[in-house]
């Protein structure tokens, strides 16, 4: 499961957030329910996701655009690919998040 302790309880509500924008079910999926990544597929959704997900951030921040409260997400954007990046090289997805990265 993605690990959001401590102070990352802002970065899940981030990646909620733009899931709930782009109606990314299955990142929906991925952030509601205790669980992790099912299979490739899943880590190359969830890789793809973080990346669009950047972009979408960078656009809000130069148009001034509020997000949960703060108009400049880059923190939480470096959180969260941590977090994502931890948990698909602990299951075995790291091959996935390398190449989705390369293709970035």
């Amino acid at each position: 499961m993605l690990n959001f302790s401590g102070k990352d309880e802002k970065a899940r509500l981030v990646m909620l957030h733009y899931a709930g924008e782009f109606n990314n079910q299955t990142v929906l999926e991925i952030l509601s329910k205790p669980r992790g990544v099912f299979n490739k597929e899943e880590a190359i959704i969830l890789s793809r996701f973080f990346w669009e997900m950047l972009d979408a951030t960078a656009l809000d921040r130069e148009e001034g655009k509020i997000v949960l409260g703060e108009a400049n997400l880059q923190h939480w954007a470096e959180r969260i690919m941590h977090i994502i990046g931890g948990h698909l090289n602990s299951n075995g997805y790291q091959q996935e998040w390398d190449t989705v990265c390369d293709e970035a």
